[in-house]
């Protein structure tokens, strides 16, 4: 059973199903913005089992894919939903693209120098409410000691009742950047033409959270 099918409602910002039984004591009273259910105020967390923070770049002509294994993050969902913070820490010694090589060269100096710089970090400054369960997470993004604005097109995918007495939401986002922002400029040219590595780097977060408090 999928993640996101555990919920009774609010997929796509219907409002939550109210059940009978433990789960149902946690769902507070609902709140709705631009015609949207949106999750209660408070403290949340990153579900592990259900979140993945990945990332795709060019390699000559094919695409890899990496993620984060390990990571810490909270989320503060607040009155006004656009006053919200994310902050997410990324532990770079956790990525992995599958190919033990290609781990260890990123986590070399050419590229997140490691050793030194162990995390990498997000942290919001303003969410910005769009049409239907679109929105835009505004924040900045540190690799290693350098730190640029980024904003996360984001789709809000619904909140409700989850396992165990819990409440939970979930959304999707990605943006775009240019590696070359933060120093990860690391290349080397090919017989055929062009450039071993691409410069842009898609980055995804597809995040499950739960309410704990």
């Amino acid at each position: 059973m999928s993640s996101l099918s555990r919920a009774s409602g609010g997929r796509s910002g219907r409002p939550p199903v109210r059940r009978k039984g433990k789960a149902s004591m946690a769902i507070t009273e609902e709140r709705v913005v631009n015609g949207v259910s949106v999750p209660p105020v408070g403290k949340w967390e990153f579900d592990k089992a259900h979140t993945s923070f990945s990332f795709v770049a060019r390699h000559m002509l094919s695409k890899v894919r990496g993620h984060f294994s390990d990571y810490e993050g909270t989320i503060e969902i607040a009155e006004r939903p656009e006053e919200s913070k994310i902050v997410v820490d990324l532990a770079t010694a956790s990525l992995t693209t599958g190919n033990d090589m290609r781990d260890g060269h990123l986590n070399s100096g050419d590229f997140f120098l490691t050793e030194q710089y162990p995390i990498v970090r997000f942290e919001s400054t303003g969410i910005r409410i769009g049409e239907g369960n679109a929105f835009e997470i505004d924040g900045n993004l540190t690799i290693k000691d350098v730190t640029n604005p980024v904003t996360f097109k984001a789709e809000f995918l619904g909140w409700g009742p989850g396992l165990h007495d819990t409440v939970m939401a979930a959304f999707a986002a990605k943006t775009t950047v240019e590696r070359g922002d933060w120093d990860l400029t690391w290349n080397v040219p090919v017989e055929t033409g062009g450039l071993l590595v691409g410069k842009t780097v898609d980055l995804e977060i597809d995040a499950e959270i739960l309410k704990v408090d």
